[in-house]
């Protein structure tokens, strides 16, 4: 940083005429300079204090953030916030989401951020993931992140662990004091929209800004049923009434709405044009760079990730699918791979035999629809994913996971170990890597491929 302008600097550099100085100038002059390089020492010297003091702190901030350094003991999760929203915008019988309540504070060990590599801690003993996010970390690089409950003294609890290499190693990720799902309580998701920020949910809401070493509850208005970031924004669905309990707790809700939130802040607005007492379907909420979807039973919407008001989709054209047009049947399976957008609806009347489902597409953001032919799986399909540039489109059931190059004729992808009780989630993450979660948490393991989606191998969590 420059030195303050001093004028009697200015005015010796300034060509003037010579005249003859007043009495006593040339003292002041010398009093002055004598004055300004007394300044200059104590500016320079306290340059040098900020640099010691700057290495000083240094470890501690490296301690800190890298895993296997730092206290014994870290405090997790700090104040309890509150979405942003109207009182009147959530429906109807709508729980107030104001809340002065203080979070518990838990404590982790060695608590790592997502992003991190290097010598970690081991993740918890014994940890069942429930749920999987993969995230860029900006350099190339892609890391990850489960979330499930592990063995803990005593009994059992909440941990999360992170992995540098698509589950070939893992290590412990801090987690939000939450168990697992209990009627409107507990945690069972997590998504991560870079190696900062991230969430865990299901029913309820934490936040971490830090990659994992904080966790703080976020209130909001209802049960979080549904996550999903891009671009720095994170989309939530909200839904109300519910009834059900346990896995369940997304069951037998009355009405459900969609709410947003930039990646770094805890206030969630409500995104105008979604609320709706239709429930969602499973993984109705897919986002791509530009646009986002929510697809309910029946019901599409659809608008930008950027910000503003989201829209029913328009179901007049008679090539939308039934099951876009209020019909009760599935199961209602999105994918989005920009421009183009997949759907996996069931036959009506049909009573889910093998190939009782059809693969549709649209090139204009579901206004008009595609048939693609029928996708010739065994089971019941739980999750749909397409991997980016190639369109390579991977389903996952409760016998295993099917695959389609061309979105005409489905072959059965080789799966190491398949387990038993098939899939509840996939996702590809690049054009050749992939992940799946087991139906079975207590298998404790993952699986993932790396040839896009055509053969997967277990990745156990340790």
């Amino acid at each position: 940083m420059s030195e303050p302008r001093d004028p009697i600097d200015d005015w010796l550099s300034t060509d003037v005429e010579l005249l003859q100085a007043p009495p006593g100038a040339f003292g002041r002059v010398h009093r002055a300079a004598r004055r300004r390089k007394a300044a200059k020492a104590i500016s320079t010297m306290a340059g040098v204090a900020v640099v010691i003091a700057a290495a000083a702190t240094l470890p501690q901030l490296a301690a800190g953030l890298l895993p296997g350094h730092g206290s014994p003991q870290r405090v997790v999760a700090g104040r309890t916030t509150s979405p942003s929203i109207h009182p009147s915008s959530a429906g109807t019988g709508t729980p107030s989401t104001r809340s002065a309540t203080p979070t518990p504070p838990a404590s982790q060990a060695g608590a790592a951020p997502l992003g991190t590599t290097g010598p970690t801690h081991p993740p918890a003993p014994g940890l069942m993931p429930t749920s999987v996010t993969f995230v860029g970390t900006g350099t190339g690089n892609v890391v990850g992140a489960v979330v499930g409950q592990a063995s803990c003294s005593p009994g059992r609890c909440t941990a999360l662990a992170g992995t540098p290499n698509y589950g070939q190693t893992w290590y412990k990720v801090g987690a939000p004091p939450a168990g697992p799902p209990d009627g409107a309580t507990g945690i069972s998701q997590v998504r991560f929209a870079d190696p900062s920020n991230g969430w865990t949910y299901g029913p309820q809401l934490f936040a971490t800004h830090d990659g994992g070493l904080t966790w703080q509850q976020v209130k909001m208005p209802g049960r979080v049923i549904d996550l999903a970031a891009v671009g720095g924004r994170a989309f939530a669905v909200v839904a109300y009434g519910c009834r059900g309990s346990g896995k369940r707790y997304a069951a037998n809700c009355t009405s459900l709405a969609l709410m947003s939130a930039p990646a770094q802040s805890n206030r969630w607005h409500l995104v105008p044009g979604t609320s709706t007492g239709i429930a969602e379907a499973p993984g109705g909420l897919q986002l791509t760079p530009q646009y986002g979807y929510l697809m309910t039973k029946g019901l599409l919407y659809a608008g930008p990730v950027s910000g503003g008001a989201w829209h029913a989709v328009s179901n007049a054209s008679p090539s939308v699918p039934a099951c876009l047009r209020g019909g009760q049947f599935g199961p209602w399976l999105l994918a989005p791979d920009s421009p183009s957008l997949f759907l996996v609806c069931g036959t009506p009347g049909a009573a889910r035999p093998a190939g009782s489902l059809t693969l549709y597409q649209s090139g204009d953001q579901g206004l008009t629809w595609q048939r693609q032919g029928t996708v010739t799986e065994s089971g019941t399909p739980t999750s749909l994913a397409v991997a980016p540039t190639t369109g390579t489109l991977v389903l996952a059931t409760s016998t295993g996971i099917y695959y389609s190059t061309n979105q005409r004729s489905w072959r059965r992808a080789r799966v190491t170990g398949g387990p038993a009780g098939g899939f509840s989630y996939i996702g590809m993450t690049t054009t050749l890597q992939g992940v799946a979660v087991p139906a079975n948490a207590q298998l404790g393991e993952i699986f993932t491929t790396d040839d896009g989606g055509l053969t997967w191998q277990p990745r156990t969590i340790g």
